[in-house]
């Protein structure tokens, strides 16, 4: 709470300032839910994202401003999520905004964010909606709809025709569907006529609808392989099945947290531990920490002289992009740096395999 209080103080200050931007600072801006029923992936959003700038304002910052960022909070509402970032733009003149969650993003806050022309970097989510044609939401996971597409391409590849689809929330499910019917189309596959008759099984639901879901098939003892989308984080969920999960498949958006060999997640995971003096990482806090690299890069490449034009210009130089063995590509009229998945899978121990 001090740290957010100082931030706004700070970011109050420099309202003055056009785009958010002085000799010694850029603004940032979040909105996230820091309380509710989302509260701890707001926090892990906000973390990963300061983690990455600690480390970069502990170097003595880019071109020589710190780049700071303040999160509002807005308890997963998506109208008090509109409201902040309203209120980050207008009133308190951020650069830009950084990492919003999923429970916080909508359609109404992407028209915003054109509308205001200011740039939205890493919404930590797989939503068609922050893929919508825009110059300023900027991305750098895979979405929803290319994971579907490559999970379905991966197991027609090993021969498997028949694919169901099980949703958490049978009331919004519409986009799944639809990427769903594409990816089988592509290949003149039809959806299997019921899950008992099903060689793949995919679920795309929340955390705890996902377990359910997971731990409903397995002790129907159906043969199909069942496959997780990343809306549900790979290993809390491989801990909440435990035995039970074993065999269940995983798609990750971004590399599996306990890959230390590769230089992204092993800088991730020593930036997290300084900034909440804690072991404790997540999917959705990596998304963030890679998300302000992302913004990092694209401001180092900006140069001095540093404006939300020459910021989106520098981004479509940005391909590709190796922010640690993980590669993005930005490029003129591209703004989503990744379509990349990995499956991984839980092995009997109800431990990742990967």
């Amino acid at each position: 709470m001090r740290r957010t209080a100082a931030a706004l103080l700070f970011l109050a200050a420099c309202s003055a300032h056009a785009q958010g931007v002085t000799r010694l600072t850029v603004a940032l801006g979040q909105s996230a839910p820091l309380s509710g029923a989302s509260q701890q992936l707001g926090e892990d959003v906000r973390n990963g994202a300061l983690a990455y700038l600690r480390t970069v304002n502990e170097a003595g910052g880019v071109h020589g401003r710190r780049i700071e960022l303040a999160t509002l909070d807005d308890a997963g509402d998506t109208k008090r999520a509109l409201a902040n970032t309203q209120r980050l733009a207008e009133q308190l003149r951020v650069f830009a905004l950084l990492a919003y969650p999923e429970p916080s993003v909508s359609r109404e806050l992407m028209g915003y964010v054109q509308q205001a022309r200011i740039p939205l970097f890493a919404p930590v989510t797989g939503m068609e909606l922050v893929r919508l044609p825009g110059r300023f939401v900027v991305t750098v996971r895979a979405s929803h709809a290319d994971e579907l597409e490559q999970a379905v391409e991966h197991y027609a590849r090993l021969g498997l025709k028949r694919f169901a689809l099980a949703t958490g929330d049978e009331g919004a499910d519409a986009e799944f569907r639809l990427a769903f019917a594409r990816a089988l189309k592509k290949r003149g596959l039809a959806a299997a006529a019921s899950r008992g008759s099903a060689d793949v099984i995919l679920v795309v639901a929340a955390q705890q609808p996902a377990a359910g879901l997971v731990a409903t098939l397995k002790r129907s003892k159906l043969p199909a392989q069942i496959v997780v989308l990343s809306l549900a984080e790979a290993g809390p969920l491989a801990r909440a099945l435990g035995q039970e999960g074993a065999g269940v498949a995983l798609s990750v958006v971004v590399p599996p947290l306990e890959r230390v060999s590769l230089p992204l997640v092993a800088e991730y995971r020593a930036a997290m531990e300084a900034e909440t003096g804690k072991q404790s990482w997540s999917a959705a806090s990596l998304e963030a920490y890679l998300g302000a690299k992302v913004f990092t890069e694209a401001v180092r490449r900006a140069g001095p002289a540093l404006t939300r034009e020459t910021l989106m210009q520098a981004l479509e130089t940005m391909a590709p992009y190796d922010a640690g063995g993980f590669r993005l590509g930005y490029g003129r009229g591209d703004r989503h740096g990744s379509s990349q998945i990995e499956l991984v899978a839980i092995g009997r121990d109800g431990k990742l395999l990967h």
